[in-house]
């Protein structure tokens, strides 16, 4: 029995001494803290203008990561600092190299058969929409010989390679016609009350948009027809790197149409080739609003995309522009929007930040993007309006979510 009693108390004494080593050793940890430990969770690469923050390539064990968003705007090598805490909340500091880079071949926009007219002297190289989201001037060139001068379907490749080595390779024939001097019209008038039936919904509401191009309106008929709203164009740039002007008939428009009670946004249609112009016009638009209240938004309208390769711009340079317009815009409290069609919106407009007015002429768009409002048709018919005129459907949901 002795034995017995005095192996447990020998037990007793060792587990008081455990005891106390463990306080003592968790002690020394809440001085010390336990050295986080890091994970590279995915190759150190990553794609220029892609949204990237730290926590997509570091997992910190034992720690908590004080997450940012990564610059990706410069291609190369880009060294990032970042903090992070100990299970102590110690902070401290890492840093790491992720490499930019750019994968995206260039854009090389032409159809299967391109057609010209027998003696034209345009250059086809630059007729063609080439261009390449990072790089300002790629190459662009055509492969083949072809002769303008005489009729014929002549097999070509337009070839685009950009700085990072990204190719393209379009096969296109060129047909080369007798200019042919018949005209057809293959016109669809589209009238209001047949829109009305089909579109005019609980959660949504057809307007039009309007600029000089429809001379006076009677806006009290356009109102009594079932219109709800209109875009009006305020104004334009006069040409490429000249000064904006007033639409002739943007301040009558704008006054008739609130006062019987339709509601009104603007837009600018623009030729803008830099941060600067965008910048100047969005505030010559601001001064010609002097603060005067739309339900609508300010919209910003750019559509010389023949003019693209002259600018030497890239795709993102592009829709920085557009950004920087509607940023100034909304700076000023107004409700910005941004105008495009369908295909330069699927192919062109890859960086844009703000809702869309969608333009696609069909009864039906297939387009997969968000937009707030669809124009679909430039040849409706509104009472109190002389000849054709854009009809829109604005989506009230949409409308909500965006604004």
């Amino acid at each position: 029995m002795k034995k017995i009693a005095m192996i447990i108390g020998i037990v007793a004494i060792l587990t008081v001494f455990l005891g106390i080593y463990k306080m003592q050793y968790k002690e020394e940890q809440k001085e010390t803290g336990i050295e986080p430990t890091f994970h590279w969770k995915n190759s150190l690469e990553v794609e220029v203008y892609s949204k990237a923050k730290v926590s997509d390539f570091v997992e910190v064990d034992n720690g908590k990561l004080e997450d940012k968003e990564i610059n990706t705007e410069k291609l190369g090598e880009k060294k990032i600092t970042f903090t992070y805490q100990d299970e102590n909340g110690k902070k401290r500091k890492e840093t790491f190299s992720v490499q930019v880079v750019d994968t995206t071949p260039p854009l090389v926009w032409i159809s299967g058969v391109y057609t010209k007219v027998k003696g034209e002297s345009e250059n086809i190289e630059d007729s063609v929409l080439c261009g390449d989201n990072y790089d300002k001037k790629p190459v662009c060139k055509i492969e083949g010989s072809y002769n303008l001068n005489e009729t014929g379907d002549y097999p070509l490749t337009y070839y685009a390679i950009d700085s990072s080595g990204n190719e393209t390779k379009e096969p296109f024939t060129l047909r080369v016609i007798e200019k042919n001097n018949s005209s057809s019209s293959t016109s669809n008038p589209r009238k209001l009350e047949d829109i009305k039936k089909t579109y005019l919904t609980e959660q949504t509401e057809v307007g039009i948009d309007v600029s000089k191009w429809q001379a006076e309106i009677d806006w009290k008929k356009v109102k009594e027809s079932g219109v709800t709203f209109a875009m009006i164009r305020l104004g334009t740039q006069k040409a490429p790197h000249e000064d904006s002007t007033l639409d002739a008939y943007f301040l009558q428009n704008i006054k008739q149409a609130q006062e019987n009670g339709i509601k009104v946004g603007v837009y600018y249609y623009s030729y803008a080739s830099n941060r600067k112009e965008a910048i100047k016009q969005a505030d010559w638009v601001l001064t010609q609003l002097e603060g005067q209240e739309l339900e609508l938004p300010v919209v910003f309208d750019w559509e010389c995309y023949h003019l693209f390769r002259s600018y030497e711009i890239s795709i993102h340079d592009l829709n920085d522009i557009s950004n920087t317009f509607l940023e100034e815009i909304e700076k000023q409290g107004y409700d910005s929007m941004f105008y495009a069609s369908k295909n330069y919106l699927e192919r062109l407009w890859i960086y844009q930040e703000y809702p869309v007015w969608l333009a696609h002429y069909t009864d039906h768009t297939s387009y997969e993007g968000e937009y707030v409002m669809w124009q679909m048709t430039s040849n409706g018919r509104v009472s109190g309006i002389d000849g054709a005129v854009d009809l829109d459907i604005l989506y009230k949901e949409e409308w909500k979510r965006q604004f």
